[in-house]
């Protein structure tokens, strides 16, 4: 009989849903004792303690703020060593001892994947070359460089590890945390409009994949959506401008519409963690979560940005104290998809969640 011992955190639209935060959170409180990603770095993801200290992570696995929590990269990562290395660094205090096991067959992302993206792609994108390191690898070329080629060098031998990730997950029989990027609505398969998705497939399938685990050890699948879906900025950091897709229809609003409708007295803004451009909104599609629910089967359903429907809900730590607006939000989401919203994200910071896992799941 299979330990079901995984969970898994995904995004349920196109990404910046505060899959970080939901990560960080739940690493702590349900004390993870390994958590390994997939990750490329053209998606960054965010943790804020509750004295306003930030983590901003691209590769390293958010658990690591859980000290007992072992840190993995599994072969479907997509590396960019500079990015890997400042974060070691910026983040030694929080890795102390550890090491962070890295798959032999991760890929290197170099200076020629980034200038490939630049050439080609013509649609939205960050351009950081994961896209074409991915064909490379793909395409078995024989001058490409793995993590097994790159880390064998002397100054990672204190912090990293390479190793067959796969086993030690496998041979792991406490609870693991699989954390997930971007979201399923830029899932290059099932997302929205073609080509305006990302590289790869973003499911709770891929995720598992990746990591070398059988699904039947699957436990819970998190899916966390918001109340305005996002896309990225049309606007490139090359000065360009590559449409970056709609909503399947829905429509496309203004930051400031969304302060008007939740009663926000201060202007809403929000930028992306990796390009630093003015995300785009959208009014939440219902069709689209049903999609995605259908392909990922999510056990429970996370809420961030619930202070979006109501202002008065913003680090409310109760769900009697909530607005009505947001209560009748989460029972429409519940009655659309059939998920109970165990989670509430109602603030930036750690403890700015409402938590009703012991109430709605048995």
């Amino acid at each position: 009989m299979n330990n079901q011992n995984i969970t898994i955190v995904l995004g349920g639209q196109a990404g910046s849903c505060g899959k970080g935060k939901i990560c960080g959170y739940l690493a702590k409180k349900d004390n993870f004792s390994m958590s390994t990603n997939n990750w490329s770095s053209n998606a960054g993801h965010t943790y804020v303690d509750d004295n306003g200290k930030e983590v901003v992570v691209s590769h390293l696995p958010m658990a690591m703020i859980n000290p007992n929590c072992q840190l993995v990269l599994n072969a479907g990562c997509n590396i960019t060593p500079r990015i890997l290395e400042n974060e070691i660094e910026k983040y030694n205090n929080l890795i102390g001892n550890r090491k962070i096991y890295i798959n032999p067959r991760a890929m290197i992302i170099l200076e020629k994947h980034r200038e490939e993206e630049r050439k080609v792609i013509k649609s939205g994108s960050t351009f950081k070359g994961c896209g074409a390191a991915q064909v490379e690898k793909i395409m078995r070329k024989q001058a490409i460089i793995l993590a097994k080629d790159y880390f064998k060098q002397k100054k990672f031998e204190n912090v990293i590890e390479i190793v067959d990730t796969a086993k030690i997950i496998n041979e792991c029989q406490s609870n693991i945390l699989i954390e997930g990027a971007q979201g399923q609505d830029l899932d290059i398969n099932y997302g929205l409009n073609y080509p305006n998705v990302t590289s790869r497939m973003c499911s709770a399938s891929q995720l598992i994949a990746d990591a070398g685990m059988s699904p039947f050890k699957v436990k819970d699948i998190y899916m966390i959506i918001r109340p305005y879906p996002i896309r990225i900025s049309n606007q490139t950091n090359m000065g360009k401008e590559f449409y970056s897709g709609d909503y399947d229809g829905s429509n496309e609003i203004t930051w400031d519409e969304v302060a008007k409708r939740c009663g926000c007295p201060n202007k809403i803004e929000e930028y992306t963690t990796v390009t630093k451009k003015l995300r785009r909104v959208f009014e939440m599609n219902w069709d689209r979560l049903k999609y995605n629910v259908m392909i990922n089967k999510p056990t429970q359903i996370v809420l961030n940005f619930a202070q979006y429907i109501d202002w008065k809900a913003y680090k409310c730590k109760n769900y009697e104290l909530l607005p009505q607006k947001v209560i009748d939000f989460i029972q429409k989401i519940e009655e659309e998809t059939q998920v109970p919203v165990t989670l509430i994200g109602t603030g930036e910071c750690e403890s700015d969640i409402i938590d009703l896992r012991q109430l709605k799941i048995k």
